[in-house]
């Protein structure tokens, strides 16, 4: 009999950010409360919310331009999906000592065949692309205290 239990890698729809009003919201506004982080695939949109202490969702977008197959667009979410999932619990915890809420997006910036190991098979392209997530997110929580003072202490 297996132990496995699927509840620790579920991505719950609290997590994730729902309406296209909302995502839109937090793509196309520029003010105090956003900021923006890149790497070398990926970037990363995201707005504080002041009045909603702890909340924390995240919206993942990869553009056909981009990925054209529906299984690689698949793979790069999947990817994107668990490096946000294993980040969320710091970062909740983080913005729950700060009292504010966050919605990240996180987007596909390259195309998939400008991404070294595209030609070496799947597993090269895997590899690549965890590695890029996982910097990422830990470069947003790096850099997420920063960006949470800034906006206090105005």
């Amino acid at each position: 009999m297996s132990s496995y239990t699927a509840a620790p890698l579920k991505f719950p729809r609290s997590l994730r950010i729902i309406k296209s009003a909302d995502y839109g919201v937090l793509v196309h506004t520029r003010n105090e409360n956003t900021f923006r982080l890149t790497s070398k695939y990926f970037s990363i949109n995201a707005m504080k919310f002041p009045e909603e202490p702890g909340r924390l969702r995240f919206g993942i977008t990869v553009g056909k331009r981009n990925a054209h197959r529906s299984v690689d667009r698949a793979l790069v979410k999947r990817t994107l999906r668990e490096a946000a999932r294993k980040q969320a619990p710091n970062l909740a915890a983080l913005l729950g000592e700060q009292g504010v809420g966050l919605d990240v997006s996180l987007r596909l910036r390259v195309p998939l065949k400008e991404i070294p190991g595209i030609d070496q098979g799947v597993n090269a392209l895997k590899l690549s692309l965890r590695t890029d997530a996982r910097s990422l997110m830990e470069a947003l929580l790096k850099r997420l205290p920063k960006q949470l003072t800034q906006t206090r202490g105005e």
